[in-house]
């Protein structure tokens, strides 16, 4: 029998007491990930960018006929395909309207000492308890280059759905630390790294820094900012700062940036200052 036909013609899962869906289902909570270290990926999207590290998928007859390439590819990868109702779907779903598919996936557990060696920028996240904003700060830590995102203990889970989901698959390409102490940022330092703690009271501007050097960038949560012992650890404090042009008609009045986007102007300051000290040193 083709996978294609065992995909197609599989029992059809009804019942939200079913075994395998309740096991998932757990997932949806922080207690029930950290347990299982596995976590729920949800969307075609993301199930394609997650294909080979799959444990299993559940979809929908509708989803079975739409995305057959996509979930032949996960069977054959070594996750298993399960049929089930739209209805228990939901159950496993976060978004409110279902795309069809929920995989599940294990967590890749990244302790510190395995990046450290032979990282040279590092995004470090001290209290983010918004879970879209993280999904967005591992994405763009992926997509500037970074070595790892560091959630240093107390911070949000990455692996919250709405992070995941956020995330547009990084979460499965760049090694995530989490449940880091905040004394870990002496180890940082003792690797090498200039710790910056990125902090809008600060003195110093980003561009007087020396961008060029192995980084780790440190940012606070969106209310309370990083706290007292973190700031301790970091070498230096700088801040963004924030344009008042004098045109006609504009003043500038904007207090600050919101976390994500502070991250991605100072990621990108990083990668592009680390890319031009390895273009000048090859050349």
């Amino acid at each position: 029998m083709s996978l294609a036909h065992q995909l197609t013609t599989a029992p059809v899962i009804t019942s939200t007491a079913n075994p395998a869906v309740k096991a998932a289902a757990k997932l949806a909570a922080r207690k029930g990930r950290r347990d299982e270290r596995a976590f729920l990926v949800e969307g075609p999207q993301a199930v394609s960018e997650a294909l080979g590290q799959l444990i299993e998928v559940f979809a929908t007859p509708q989803a079975l006929d739409d995305h057959a390439e996509l979930l032949r590819q996960a069977a054959g990868a070594g996750a298993e395909v399960r049929a089930v109702t739209p209805e228990v779907l939901r159950v496993l779903a976060d978004t409110v309207t279902p795309q069809g598919l929920v995989g599940v996936a294990p967590i890749r557990d990244v302790a510190l000492v395995d990046v450290l060696p032979t990282a040279r920028f590092l995004v470090v996240l001290d209290g983010v308890s918004d879970p879209g904003n993280a999904g967005t700060i591992i994405r763009t830590a992926d997509a500037a280059g970074a070595d790892a995102v560091v959630f240093l203990a107390g911070s949000v889970d990455p692996y919250n759905p709405k992070a995941v989901r956020a995330s547009t698959g990084s979460v499965f390409h760049l090694p995530i630390v989490t449940g880091a102490a905040p004394e870990a940022l002496a180890d940082l330092a003792a690797a090498g790294l200039q710790v910056l703690a990125a902090d809008v009271r600060a003195s110093v501007p980003l561009a007087e820094v020396d961008l060029s050097v192995p980084t780790a960038l440190v940012f606070g949560g969106e209310a309370a900012g990083l706290s007292a012992t973190v700031l301790a650890g970091c070498s230096v404090s700088v801040h963004i700062p924030i344009a008042r042009p004098e045109r006609p008609g504009h003043h500038g009045h904007a207090e600050s940036l919101n976390l994500a986007a502070a991250v991605a102007v100072m990621a990108y300051a990083v990668h592009d200052a680390q890319q031009h000290a390895t273009a000048h040193t090859e050349t």
